[in-house]
């Protein structure tokens, strides 16, 4: 006997998933939607950090001008500084790797990742959406499933 012949009337679901196994689905669902906001929020952020590096590598002072800036020692406290060589910058490519490089290769670089990042936060989006019309769909079923209970228990009384 097969498991829908075998349960009782109104167990099995459209998708031939029974209420617990649907329940299951969507929260796992939600699970994935949140890992997957979560996932694009860093993304947007690391690309945000390339994306001001791109915008600082821009604003660097050329051998013509004055080679004094401003270092930044937090987010909101500055120290007065000099430029010693505005031919090439030390770029951090990760795990405390740093590279010395030209400022227009260091912008290349930079929009480089940016680009890269923003394909990559495509792609989620692309998964994220997928998997919030699922979670839709599986809502419908549910509110299917609980008007098929209060229509059972109206003809009931």
């Amino acid at each position: 006997m097969s498991a829908a012949t075998a349960s009782a009337p109104g167990d099995q679901q459209p998708a031939g998933l029974s209420m617990a196994q649907i329940e299951q689905v969507r929260t796992q669902l939600q699970s994935d939607i949140e890992m997957l906001q979560s996932s694009i929020q860093r993304l947007q952020y690391a690309q945000e950090g390339f994306g001001e590096s791109m915008l600082a590598v821009s604003r660097l002072p050329t051998n013509n001008q004055d080679n004094s800036l401003l270092v930044p020692l937090s987010s909101s406290m500055y120290v007065p500084g000099r430029l010693s060589d505005p031919d090439h910058v030390l770029v951090d490519v990760g795990t405390g790797f740093f590279i010395e490089m030209r400022p227009k290769k260091a912008q290349d670089y930079f929009k480089r990742k940016h680009d890269y990042i923003q394909v990559e936060i495509d792609k989620l989006q692309k998964v994220l959406y997928d998997k919030l019309l699922t979670r839709q769909q599986i809502n419908g079923i549910i509110q299917m499933h609980l008007q098929q209970q209060q229509q059972q228990q109206q003809q009931q009384k």
